[in-house]
């Protein structure tokens, strides 16, 4: 996510609804700070005994879900828990304008 001083990276709980990637997160939180921005998610998963793994980049711009409709919808749909402590009752969704990704494979 983008910030003032240059791009940060933060682990969320995310889920896909309406092809758009969504999470909740605080308004104060970094994650907020990428409202109305261009922000890049990543999305890795490595199986270390088998060598295998993949990893998925989706560009897009993310925006605070503040229309109660959306907010039901998600709430409804999404199916991770934020793991953080506290509350998280800002809903962000980021429409991918690209996503690009990789496999990876000793084979």
């Amino acid at each position: 996510m983008p910030t003032e001083g240059a791009p940060v990276i933060v682990p969320v709980n995310y889920s896909i609804v309406d092809d758009a990637v969504v999470f909740r997160t605080r308004a104060d939180s970094v994650p907020a700070q990428g409202r109305g921005r261009e922000v890049a998610f990543e999305v890795d998963r490595v199986d270390d005994a088998l060598s295998q793994g993949w990893s998925v980049l989706v560009r897009g711009r993310a925006e605070a879900v503040t229309d109660p409709d959306s907010v039901r919808r998600f709430v409804e749909r999404a199916y991770s828990e934020p793991w953080a402590g506290g509350e998280r009752d800002l809903w962000m969704r980021i429409e991918p304008t690209a996503v690009t990704g990789r496999r990876i494979d000793t084979w």
